[in-house]
């Protein structure tokens, strides 16, 4: 109790008219502050913040006075988001931008552009400080021009005041339009510059503030390819740099060079295979380092690049990143872990993992050498929200090959917790966790029979009804793919649970895109090997709501995703069926919308559409010596004349068919199904 009276004394001093009680009871609270984050909560609940702003905000303040309340609000700064938050509510920023104005006490300034440093370390505050941008950059360029004075850079002060400014002015980089208001400034050849200048922080800084500025910037990044340093070009001394014994310079160095490489900027990837990757592999061996934000940083070096991806593997990326997994989980039940620091690094490892795999087959298998699939398997239990979806992610790259889905998912253990995770109460789990699932119900997936006796259906079910939109068509995706290759009993159970009705809601408008192509897709396999589907789709609709969906999907405006399986829909129901054939050649609009889709300029519609008209013309008529059967079909189906072939005429099909074949640039696969409708159109001119 007298420990607290004693701060609210000190507080309170804060409002003394003696400058010097003033100036005593601020050291003191910096003192106690600094490194002591019970003390900082303690000073924030009685109400610190108020009186240090006011002390700021007046004209009349001592410098000393000051120097001692910026350096209490940058100690302040440091506690979290949230005191960094009042902190910019408080109106504090104004002041301390001031203070770094040209001709400002160099002690004062350096206090300043330090607290300015500490409050952007949060993505937030990055963003909120919006307004106080185009007054403070101009600011920050005066105090790094001292740099171009070598007789005072190497000067304590003088250099500690360039690298925050530095450091300042990269973290102002969050937008583009930020990007480009700083670029414009001239700065980039100045920061360029001080690569070269051999002090090390000064480097740090520089590079930190390039790759902000470069980062997914196309022009920028255009632009540093350009500049020439010395002797050097800006790649010269950035792969250098890359290659440095220093960690922090050759991280982010390797960052730079990262930002050129997304950008496709200059041909790097001998240089990555080389300099980058081995760099970033050696810095992940360093102990006491910033292994997260290498593992961050091969993730997105790695992203959507085959390449690299490759580079990465065979520089043991992928070892390493295990190998830091298996630390982690030998810390679980140590003392003095900080266990959310080991929560982030497992997450960001997923992450990166999942990037490295996304498109390289022989990542994939590298990866569950490793044992990567025990590790993901385990972290579906975690605690952690982000620890659960990045282990989904990253296992839905994995089992995207299908050797591995075959060989050693089932032995895995994968479905349970998976399942489970289908039914977890975050929906960002359930998003990725029914992404995942996807991949594992392919017809050549050994799982698919387990899943289906485990109930998988019903859960499914349940998630068509989620109110989110992905998780919704997740479930349809899966639905669709447990559609194709099953037998009449199971096709019949898993209609009765998902209900015709359901899928004809899903399929069409107001309902997203990608709902109604899922939702197509399924209806498309319903009705692909048996007659039971075709039957179950008209008995639940009736011929007028079948015809009016297709009708929607073959829209000319429609997505081509939802023409391709709106047609497919249409031409499986068509080839199975004479009696159901009929009724779409019967509904003229439909038959003429079908026909019109022949020469769409995707290739995948086209296809589609052609593919009906097949089916439609692959029905024949009885011969006069034929009879038709029971079931209204001829006999023999390789005899007689096509029965819908005057219809497709009258569409000028056959005219279009010939001209079609006549043009070159169609692709392969389109001339083929050209062909074969051809042919019915030759049988029937016989």
């Amino acid at each position: 109790m007298a420990s607290t009276q004693q701060h609210v004394h000190f507080v309170q001093q804060l409002q003394s008219p003696d400058p010097v009680e003033v100036y005593g009871a601020l050291r003191t609270i910096k003192n106690a502050i600094i490194g002591s984050t019970t003390k900082k909560t303690l000073y924030f609940r009685l109400q610190i913040i108020p009186h240090v702003t006011l002390l700021l905000a007046m004209d009349d303040t001592d410098v000393q006075i000051r120097v001692q309340a910026t350096a209490v609000i940058s100690s302040l700064a440091h506690k979290d988001e949230e005191a960094a938050r009042q902190l910019l509510d408080s109106g504090v920023v104004n002041s301390l931008i001031a203070q770094i104005a040209p001709g400002t006490d160099p002690v004062l300034m350096e206090a300043s552009v330090r607290a300015l440093n500490a409050l952007l370390s949060y993505e937030s505050i990055k963003l909120g400080i919006e307004k106080h941008v185009n007054l403070m950059v101009p600011y920050l360029l005066s105090i790094i021009t001292e740099a171009k004075d070598t007789s005072r850079v190497y000067e304590m002060r003088a250099h500690a005041r360039i690298e925050l400014a530095i450091l300042v002015l990269g973290k102002l980089c969050m937008t583009e339009a930020r990007q480009y208001t700083i670029a414009n400034t001239g700065v980039i050849d100045m920061l360029a510059s001080l690569l070269l200048c051999g002090y090390p922080r000064l480097q740090i800084a520089a590079l930190k503030a390039l790759s902000a500025l470069s980062y997914e910037n196309m022009e920028i990044c255009g632009a540093l390819f350009l500049v020439k340093l010395k002797q050097k070009t800006y790649m010269d001394a950035i792969l250098d740099l890359a290659r440095h014994q220093d960690p922090d310079i050759s991280l982010h160095a390797c960052m730079c060079v990262s930002n050129m490489s997304r950008m496709r900027i200059g041909d790097l990837l001998k240089d990555i295979q080389t300099v980058v990757v081995p760099a970033l592999v050696k810095l992940l061996k360093v102990s006491d380092f910033s292994t997260l934000q290498v593992v961050q940083s091969l993730g997105y070096l790695c992203h959507e690049d085959a390449d690299i991806q490759s580079a990465a593997k065979n520089a043991g990326v992928i070892s390493e990143l295990i190998r830091i997994l298996s630390v982690i989980e030998g810390q679980e039940s140590a003392d003095f872990v900080d266990q959310e620091h080991n929560m982030r690094m497992v997450k960001g490892v997923f992450l990166t993992l999942g990037t490295i795999v996304s498109t390289n087959e022989e990542c994939r298998r590298k990866a569950v050498e490793d044992q990567a699939l025990v590790y993901l398997v385990r972290a579906m239990g975690h605690p952690d929200d982000g620890v659960k979806t990045a282990a989904c992610l990253c296992t839905r790259y994995i089992i995207r090959s299908v050797s591995i889905c075959r060989t050693h998912v089932p032995e895995s253990g994968i479905l349970a917790p998976l399942m489970a995770l289908l039914q977890d109460k975050t929906i960002d789990v359930q998003v990725t966790a029914s992404a995942t699932l996807v991949n594992l119900l392919t017809d050549f997936s050994p799982l698919r029979a387990d899943a289906l006796k485990e109930g998988l259906v019903d859960i499914l079910v349940k998630l068509l009804g989620s109110q989110n939109s992905t998780v919704c068509r997740n479930a349809l995706w899966s639905i669709r793919n447990l559609l194709v290759g099953i037998d009449e009993d199971t096709l019949k159970a898993i209609i009765e649970k998902v209900k015709i009705e359901t899928l004809f809601a899903l399929s069409s408008p107001p309902n997203e895109a990608f709902l109604q192509e899922h939702a197509l897709g399924a209806l498309r396999n319903i009705v692909s090997d048996y007659m039971l589907g075709i039957n179950a789709v008209f008995d639940t609709m009736g011929s007028n709501k079948v015809i009016e969906l297709l009708r929607q999907a073959t829209l000319s405006d429609t997505e081509p995703a939802i023409k391709v399986h709106g047609l497919y829909l249409a031409n499986n129901i068509a080839v199975r069926s004479q009696e159901h054939c009929q009724i779409i050649v019967g509904d003229e609009w439909l038959l003429r919308s079908i026909a019109s889709h022949i020469t769409n300029e995707s290739s995948e519609v086209a296809i589609a559409a052609l593919w009906c008209i097949d089916s439609i013309a692959s029905h024949r008529a009885p011969t006069q010596s034929q009879p038709e059967s029971d079931g209204g079909e001829s006999i023999d189906e390789t005899r007689g004349t096509c029965r819908h072939m005057s219809e497709l005429r009258d569409l000028e099909v056959q005219s279009t068919l010939e001209h079609m074949l006549d043009d070159l640039d169609l692709s392969l696969d389109v001339r083929d199904r050209v062909r074969s409708c051809l042919d019915y159109f030759s049988d029937s001119d016989i």
